[in-house]
């Protein structure tokens, strides 16, 4: 996949289109706040719909005007294609309005799967060691822009989430007495949907794991391997049937049920998984994963992050989950996605930065970075600059 141009109106403070990009590592240069990040941010809502940086859409607007409009040309396998996203101030708010070729898309999971995208930030460092959601975040993007049928669970999980949620807090504040059969219901409802996201995030991890060690190792050069895992409160085994996820999570509902009525919300599901990354020699890994299973569920992400020695071993971890994101999406969708990188090569010595543009050969990628001598000298690179929201060719 082949990103070609972007066209903007309004949005943030670009003020100019930037030059169409180029096969193999476009760079853009520039001191902070010209714009460059803006620029990332524009070209990855065609991939997840939504900004990495603000939940607000109206921020997308330029203050002062009263819409904004974002346009991509790609190029894929199979043919060349437009899309683009408008957003109208209304109030607080903003309108959203989608098209491909021109067409209105009314869903967002029409939208999504069309152009695909990783991203890279240094707020992606919290995949280490911050909290769950993040990685549940980063498992759930990925996934979005492979399997549309994700985004339909997901958005059906959140919705019953919410039912059950509600009802239990009511319960439990008013002191009636619960109405075990419609918490039946939404256990039932919960487990159908939950089975999808478990057995999609649980595949994905496999993978994710497996491509992953191997980028890591190519990174650091060293003995030391990165893995992932999936850790759900379900058990349903290892085979990722969604029959048998959906009746492992319909059990694991209905033996929580009192102590939920109690707590006033879902205390276990796939909204609490854990995504644990972790660094191990090889023949530490089994172990590692064992112990791990007799850590509650608040203390995993510190147990995990405990295996990272250094600021280097987590900024390598964390690319190297990045580009394996990239591998899986080729594998299932025959393609490379467009690769977004802001700020890449701070903080990683010559010999990382090296390996890494190596891994840049036959992807294409735009990077954004404030100090030129930062730049790997083994490289060709499109560098273009930005200033003030407009680009200059150099």
């Amino acid at each position: 996949m082949r990103l070609k141009t972007l066209k903007t109106q309004n949005f943030r403070n670009l003020y100019e289109n930037p030059p169409e990009f180029k096969d193999g590592v476009n760079v853009l240069y520039g001191d902070n706040a010209a714009g460059k990040t803006n620029t990332l941010e524009a070209i990855y809502l065609f991939a997840t719909g939504k900004s990495f940086r603000t939940r607000s859409e109206k921020d997308f607007i330029r203050h002062g005007e009263s819409f904004a409009r974002a346009e991509i040309g790609y190029e894929n396998s199979l043919l060349c294609r437009t899309m683009s996203v408008t957003y109208m101030a209304n109030g607080k708010m903003a309108l959203k309005g989608m098209q491909i070729e021109g067409v209105g898309v009314d869903r967002v999971s029409e939208f999504l799967g069309n152009f695909r995208a990783v991203l890279f930030t240094p707020d992606h460092m919290a995949l280490v060691k911050g909290a769950p959601e993040e990685r549940r975040r980063l498992v759930d993007m990925a996934l979005c822009q492979i399997q549309p049928r994700f985004v339909k669970s997901l958005n059906e999980y959140a919705k019953v989430l919410s039912q059950r949620n509600n009802y239990l807090k009511g319960i439990k504040f008013s002191g009636k007495s619960a109405d075990r059969d419609y918490i039946d219901v939404l256990n039932a409802q919960l487990s159908k949907a939950g089975a999808v996201i478990t057995k999609q995030r649980g595949l994905y991890c496999e993978k994710l794991s497996e491509v992953a060690g191997q980028m890591y190792a190519h990174l650091t050069g060293g003995n030391e391997g990165l893995y992932a895992k999936y850790m759900s409160r379900a058990a349903y085994g290892t085979s990722y049937d969604e029959n048998e996820i959906s009746d492992a999570l319909y059990r694991m509902y209905s033996r929580d049920t009192d102590h939920d009525i109690e707590l006033g919300k879902t205390s276990h599901g796939p909204h609490h998984d854990e995504l644990m990354i972790y660094v191990a020699k090889s023949s530490q890994q089994s172990k590692f994963v064992e112990d791990a299973s007799s850590v509650p569920e608040d203390e995993l992400s510190e147990y995990a992050a405990r295996t990272f020695g250094s600021q280097g071993q987590q900024r390598s971890a964390v690319l190297a989950i990045k580009l394996s994101e990239g591998e899986v999406i080729k594998e299932k969708c025959g393609e490379y996605p467009v690769f977004l990188f802001d700020d890449l090569f701070s903080e990683l010595d010559d010999k990382r930065r090296e390996r890494l543009s190596e891994m840049f050969l036959d992807k294409q990628c735009i990077i954004t970075c404030c100090d030129r001598s930062a730049l790997p000298k083994n490289a060709e690179m499109n560098v273009v600059t930005v200033k003030d929201g407009r680009y200059i060719i150099n």
